[in-house]
């Protein structure tokens, strides 16, 4: 309670005295709102300014004394004991900084806690204190234009992030809150330039690759959105975010079956149609659009959003025309039949996996997409229900499909590979057409060798 006790005396003071008592928090390196443009000189100092608060400056202070004031409320302050109670060292970085004035480490350490836990304004009063012990501490200026960034008022933020970017132009960290600060008040260009200058200092930086990469798709410059998400993705394949808008940029790009990959390497199937179907909507492609949700919602037939945006989809479609004509004496003979149809692996998929039907549907589907040597996208769904799969016949079913698919891609080394997998599953019911299928595989890889070298 101390540190709150003196911020509300700070404030009171400030709100009793405004034009004297601003004078002296700005002399004093406050970090209650700067309201002027600092520009840095050729020497690269800041100018020295004491001109009195201007009426603008007095209204932003006002602001933070109400924002603050409804804030820190009796429910925050018991978060916050809580939180020193499950994190003792906490309570000691309190002690420290409460019997040190110039302790800025304890009050930093402090303030990222309390930014990590959503105590806002407590945060903020730890950065005010570093502010007032080290007047010119960019890291302070950032942590307060977080915070302003976290509250929603956009143009505080931004006076704090570029006051950061001004006292230390080389700080990723500051630019990257600039950058963001920004594209929160959809200023497109300046937060593009924030970002590039960030990505300068850190070139491999995902997040801040992925934040270049989507302002250019809300830009509609989509070749170097995509080349932006592509690094972001390279340097960090986990990153969801960076793989969804590589998506959504492949898509709008026509490169549908690589759009869908991308979105399943971090989405179940289901999700990965949904969000395929939304760029098809966003384009106002309705029947694609519907194929896609369709696709989501057989793989998941509880998918909330599927089945809302497709009713959304049908809604912009006309109702099928009915056309009667007569049978065809050719008709069975003019449908071909595969040579190898996988349905009774379907039968199998059915009775593995009756406790997870959306294994069972999704297999199902990835087994349909080999019969029409759609062989990339049966992969990749094949290889989702192999880390989901709770059964070794199952999941030796599916290596054994990625090795067909593979095979019918050309790609006889990786299908060797897949097809030897299949034989290391102990209930794997297609063991013997792997073993056979490893032959096979082995020869074609030879003989295309052969040709190369030849060539």
């Amino acid at each position: 309670m101390r540190h709150r006790s003196s911020l509300i005396v700070v404030l009171v003071l400030t709100m009793t005295l405004p034009g004297c008592s601003h004078r002296r928090l700005r002399a004093t390196g406050s970090l209650y709102p700067v309201t002027d443009i600092v520009a840095v000189s050729p020497n690269g100092e800041l100018p020295k300014n004491n001109a009195p608060a201007s009426p603008g400056a007095l209204s932003d202070y006002v602001r933070s004394v109400l924002k603050i004031s409804q804030e820190n409320t009796v429910a925050a302050e018991e978060a916050r004991k809580q939180l020193h109670q499950r994190r003792p060292d906490l309570t000691a970085l309190s002690a420290r900084s409460s019997a040190n004035a110039a302790d800025v480490d304890a009050r930093r350490t402090l303030a990222e806690a309390y930014m990590d836990e959503g105590l806002l304004p407590f945060a903020f009063q730890m950065y005010q204190e570093i502010g007032s012990i080290k007047p010119d501490d960019s890291r302070a200026q950032v942590g307060v234009a977080r915070v302003w960034d976290r509250w929603g008022d956009y143009d505080l933020a931004r006076q704090h992030a570029e006051r950061a970017v001004m006292l230390e132009p080389g700080s990723v960290q500051a630019l990257e809150v600039l950058g963001r600060v920004h594209l929160h008040r959809n200023e497109l260009d300046p937060a593009l330039s924030a970002f590039l200058s960030a990505i300068k200092i850190k070139p491999q930086d995902s997040s801040l690759l992925n934040n270049a990469g989507y302002i250019l798709l809300k830009r509609g410059d989509l070749l170097q959105a995509k080349v932006y998400l592509e690094q972001a993705v390279a340097f960090d394949d986990g990153l969801i975010e960076a793989h969804n808008n590589l998506g959504i940029t492949l898509a709008r790009m026509g490169d549908r079956e690589r759009a869908l990959r991308v979105f399943m390497a971090v989405n179940d199937p289901a999700r990965a149609y949904n969000n395929l179907g939304v760029v098809y909507m966003g384009q106002k492609n309705w029947t694609e659009a519907r194929d896609a949700f369709r696709r989501a919602v057989a793989l998941d037939p509880k998918h909330e959003k599927a089945l809302a945006n497709l009713a959304e989809a049908e809604e912009h479609l006309p109702p099928p025309a009915v056309i009667n004509l007569p049978a065809s004496k050719d008709a069975t003979a003019a449908t071909p039949i595969p040579a190898k149809t996988p349905n009774l692996d379907m039968v199998r998929a059915r009775a593995v996996t009756k406790k997870d039907s959306r294994l069972s549907v999704a297999y199902r589907d990835a087994l349909e997409r080999v019969r029409g040597r759609r062989y990339r996208e049966a992969i990749e769904i094949f290889q989702w229900v192999l880390v989901q799969s709770p059964s070794d016949v199952l999941a030796g079913n599916c290596e054994y499909w990625v090795g067909e698919s593979y095979f019918g891609l050309g790609d006889y080394r990786r299908a060797y590979s897949a097809f030897k997998r299949v034989t290391l599953y102990s209930g794997a019911t297609k063991r013997n057409d792997a073993i056979l299928m490893m032959k096979r595989a082995s020869m074609k890889q030879q003989r295309q060798s052969a040709r190369t070298t030849r060539g």
